[in-house]
């Protein structure tokens, strides 16, 4: 369904970075706070709307667990539950009872994100560029939750790139 680009800056205090699309127009912005403890960053549309909320859990050391949140904070209770499964090498688990349950399987540059089970239907995949003087990565969708799908990218990529 869409094409995006993720591009981030290498040295800022506040990461604050547009996802464009295939035409390299921005469609979403990822801004986080300087300082927020646990680690939170939010989704925006263009017009700086927040769409989601991505809170880490301060106290999960084996499982790393984030909630995911619709608008800009806690209130509405989470709408995703996205850990990382013990004992199964690079493999996220995402539990929603609003948008159906996901497994993210990849290495440290590529991904793919799988409906339903582990080997369920492709519904995007992550790959990040060689060679780049910021961290870029191409994300290509096939389903219609595509603000959820680059979320997704998103934690993905903070669990391999903790200096954003």
């Amino acid at each position: 369904m869409g094409q995006y680009r993720i591009r981030q800056k290498y040295f800022a205090l506040k990461d604050k970075f547009a996802i464009n699309d295939a035409y390299e127009n921005p469609r979403y912005f990822c801004d986080t706070k300087l300082i927020s403890i646990p680690k939170k960053f939010w989704l925006e549309n263009t017009e700086g709307k927040k769409i989601y909320m991505a809170k880490f859990k301060l106290f999960s050391p084996f499982r790393k667990k984030v909630y995911i949140y619709r608008g800009a904070d806690d209130s509405d209770g989470y709408v995703a539950k996205v850990r990382h499964l013990l004992g199964i090498f690079n493999t996220i688990e995402v539990t929603s009872e609003a948008y159906g349950n996901y497994y993210i399987v990849g290495g440290k540059y590529n991904a793919v994100i799988h409906a339903d089970d582990k080997h369920g239907p492709i519904v995007a995949t992550l790959e990040k560029h060689f060679f780049k003087v910021a961290d870029t990565y191409d994300i290509n969708i096939n389903c219609r939750y595509e603000a959820l799908m680059l979320m997704l990218a998103l934690i993905y990529d903070y669990k391999y790139n903790k200096r954003h």
